[in-house]
């Protein structure tokens, strides 16, 4: 049984949407008065704030009511998700200008990038004032009413200088949260491998990003590699921050500054090619009318361009603070290691190898004559299996972190944890994280 689809009138519409929609077209009196005045296109981010959440309240019911689907109201639909995504674009950007007006010397050319950061900030702030004079004239044609000007409601809290509480939680030492340093140092040189897609589309130069785009970069592409990103920084967050390791690889906080920008120019970068992916390339009714508020050239060669750039500008830090902790942290050692008696290297003792050597979070290699492979990856330990077999070894040698190949040469001394016909066999009290 299925229940009939209500549909209300246009005119109807025009009521229920009205009070969700003041709050967002009182700021448009803001933005008219900014569209006047020559150079002081600048919005703040209380401003930008309230952008966000009134936009965001109002798309929310056009969304419910199937806006951007009626010839009528798409356009205001159009708009209010302009001002969304702009305003969250032009308020990432504000804080990430806020940070470097500190010491931050993540990026070494930091003038020209606070330069191309206040050119790209005028441009999307230009963009949110045009959709707010366009808003105003879109919902005067609609009937709604256009509010009196609100205040502001002010977003965190301004001091002249930084004003910081003094530190006073005591710095932890447990091996635990050292070995994870280590595994994130690790994850964050492979994470660069992940980027890599991001170092060919900046090849091509701003003027080559529209044949790019979806192919080799998109929305989807950048929001994987902004996920990946923010779950390394909140496991650092969880298990490094405040940990004496941090006092003795001052790299380490450098890293994590690193990790900080580069979130925000991911956040910043996705939502840009969200918009153009989503509201400039698909076939619309509006798209004309969208394409002269937010000129595609600009979009894509200074906005979304300035931060794809950057990433790797900051992928590149990233990796050098790694790199610098794990060459003072490791010690690389080889070790000639028996091949698990009888059965040789199968499902059972290949998942041990792996799990110790994720244990520590370490980069190991299994080398077997003239082949290398990756110790931690238990689908290159069984293929290795399979090629000890055929060249009939009794020894393998494996190349890497000291304590990693320590806990190896354990598990080699019983076995890989089996008997010699394949059986579970105990392990010793020190490889207890494996049981």
């Amino acid at each position: 049984m299925t229940t009939e689809q209500k549909i209300v009138s246009e005119n109807e519409f025009t009521g229920i949407l009205e009070p969700f929609a003041q709050p967002l077209l009182s700021l448009s009196h803001h933005a008219g008065a900014l569209a006047e005045k020559e150079n002081a296109k600048h919005l703040h981010m209380g401003f930008l704030a309230n952008v966000i959440k009134y936009a965001s309240d109002a798309e929310h019911l056009l969304d419910r009511y199937r806006a951007r689907h009626n010839l009528n109201w798409v356009y205001f639909r159009e708009l209010t998700a302009s001002a969304k995504n702009f305003g969250k674009a032009s308020f990432l950007l504000e804080e990430l200008k806020k940070d470097f007006k500190g010491d931050s010397d993540v990026i070494d050319e930091k003038d020209d990038f606070i330069q191309r950061a206040e050119s790209v900030s005028f441009f999307l702030n230009d963009v949110i004032i045009n959709i707010f004079v366009e808003l105003q004239h879109e919902a005067q044609r609609l009937g709604m009413s256009i509010p009196e000007e609100k205040p502001l409601s002010m977003y965190g809290v301004k001091h002249e200088k930084e004003v910081i509480l003094p530190h006073t939680i005591e710095e932890s030492a447990d091996t635990e949260s050292a070995i994870t340093a280590q595994r994130i140092l690790h994850r964050c040189v492979a994470f660069g491998q992940k980027a890599e897609f991001l170092e060919r589309v900046i090849q091509s130069k701003p003027q080559g990003l529209v044949s790019q785009i979806p192919s080799h970069i998109n929305e989807g592409k950048l929001r994987r590699l902004g996920t990946r990103l923010h779950n390394l920084v909140s496991w650092y967050d969880s298990y490094v921050v405040n940990h004496s390791i941090e006092r003795e690889f001052t790299e380490l906080e450098k890293m994590r500054e690193s990790f900080s920008v580069l979130l925000n120019l991911s956040k910043i970068g996705t939502i840009l090619a969200h918009y153009f992916e989503r509201h400039l390339m698909l076939p619309s009714p509006v798209v004309k009318k969208l394409k002269k508020l937010v000129p595609v050239q600009r979009l894509l060669e200074d906005a979304l361009f300035f931060t794809i750039y950057y990433q790797v500008k900051c992928f590149h830090a990233a990796r050098e603070y790694a790199d610098a902790v794990l060459n003072s942290i490791l010690e690389e050692v080889t070790y000639d290691l028996p091949v698990p008696r009888n059965l040789g290297f199968h499902a059972r003792p290949s998942t041990l190898v792996a799990k110790v050597v994720q244990q520590y979070g370490a980069h190991v290699k299994m080398l077997v004559d003239d082949q290398s492979f990756d110790a931690g990856s238990i689908l290159e330990l069984l293929s290795a299996g399979g090629y000890v077999v055929t060249k009939g070894l009794d020894h393998v040698r494996f190349r890497g972190d000291k304590r990693t190949l320590d806990d190896l040469k354990i598990l080699a001394e019983y076995n890989y944890g089996e008997t010699e016909k394949g059986r579970d066999a105990p392990l010793p009290e020190a490889l207890s994280y494996l049981k």
